[in-house]
């Protein structure tokens, strides 16, 4: 039933079964059915008679008696509603039956509506159509969900595929000596987290991370129009400042109004043994050497992009040492409800502390995660990465 749910075709175009063993109800409703517009119409003498041709004849909609023999629209409703396939025909009873009792019999076996004989032809046809029409509205918003979450399941694809790839992580520990072991949960289908990682001119690695505002499709598409910045970027000589005031700049130009992103931008200098980079209102990043007992919160105050077309960043560093990590983090991280108020970036930091010894990238990172989801929901999308210098 493909046509609109209010329109005339929606009845001429509906299956309806009659089961009834009484063969002049059956020719009445028949009538009457016809009248009403409906032209596709399946008669049965009883329950049994009628289960035996659903699969044929593929009813939209069935009138049932409830008083037959062999077997009678009590039972009948039970067995529709026990296969998926009928969980949601509609089942309207038509029985001479009219106690308070028999009508909850009746519901409680999987009827969806219910008139009493003698039939009122108008308050029948009233009740076909209504319920008709709710059947050819629900198949369009099953198909349109099914149409949607196959879109949705596209779009997450394609936006996973424009993260690191393991291939392109192996390249960057070869080439550089940086290992780098990420996390990627958006909180619903699509989300506005990203990261990218690049080997600049001068053979250094350079990693970013974004976190659009908004969650869902917008925030999604915001992700694209960045990466898409980001494959016309110079890597020849990568200036973490000078990047993201770049990005502001043409972000500030795409952006709808009212939304905006955090970054952080930055660069592993190996012969400086530091970690260089700019922040844009992103999270503290947390760094530790070897024997550490707890993470440095290095400074992260910026503008956010897309607010101020002519803002500027500050390039901070921080020491990362041969052995050094370094933990990157979305605000989904910090965000998670904890009594009143919420776990925050100094709470992050001791559960990295009870886990700073951990040499081992992947049972860091799960640790950590697992830890974070005892404490609370995670509402908002979630990246995390672990860098660390291999040598």
């Amino acid at each position: 039933m493909n046509d609109q749910p209010d329109s005339p075709q929606v009845l001429e175009n509906a299956r309806v079964m009659v089961v009834d063993d009484n063969r002049v109800n059956r020719h009445l409703l028949l009538a009457l059915l016809e009248r009403g517009g409906v032209r596709h119409i399946e008669m049965a003498e009883d329950g049994n008679d009628a289960l035996a041709r659903m699969d044929q004849f593929r009813p939209d909609m069935i009138l049932l008696d409830l008083m037959m023999p062999n077997l009678d629209g009590f039972e009948m409703c039970r067995l529709l509603r026990a296969d998926p396939a009928w969980k949601d025909l509609p089942v309207l009873v038509q029985s001479s039956l009219n106690r308070a009792e028999d009508r909850a019999k009746a519901f409680a076996a999987g009827a969806t509506d219910y008139v009493t004989k003698p039939i009122n032809a108008v308050e029948l046809l009233a009740r076909v159509r209504i319920h008709l029409q709710n059947r050819a509205l629900l198949h369009d918003l099953r198909l349109f969900r099914e149409r949607t979450e196959t879109e949705l399941a596209l779009a997450r694809k394609m936006q996973e595929r424009l993260l690191p790839t393991p291939d392109r992580l192996a390249e960057l520990e070869a080439a550089t000596g940086v290992r780098i072991h990420a996390h990627f949960a958006p909180s619903s289908e699509l989300g506005g987290d990203f990261w990218d990682l690049r080997i600049d001119g001068r053979g250094r690695a350079v990693v970013t991370m974004v976190d659009f505002s908004g969650h869902g499709v917008g925030a999604a598409l915001n992700t694209f129009r960045l990466h898409a910045i980001g494959q016309q970027m110079d890597f020849t000589d990568f200036s973490p400042a000078a990047f993201l005031a770049t990005v502001n700049k043409r972000l500030c130009a795409l952006l709808p109004s009212g939304q905006f992103a955090t970054m952080l931008a930055g660069v592993v200098d190996l012969a400086e043994n530091r970690f260089v980079y700019a922040s844009a209102g992103s999270t503290r990043p947390m760094l530790w050497a070897p024997g550490d007992a707890e993470p440095t919160l290095a400074e992260s105050a910026g503008l956010p992009l897309g607010l101020l077309p002519s803002a500027t960043y500050e390039e901070r560093s921080a020491p990362l040492p041969e052995g050094g990590r370094l933990f990157l983090y979305s605000d989904g991280a910090i965000e998670i409800p904890v009594g009143g108020d919420v776990l925050d970036e100094p709470g992050l930091a001791s559960m990295v502390a009870a886990r700073i010894g951990e040499t081992d990238d992947r049972r860091f990172l799960d640790g950590l995660l697992d830890a974070l989801r005892a404490t609370g929901p995670i509402d908002d999308d979630l990246t995390a990465l672990v860098l660390t210098r291999t040598g």
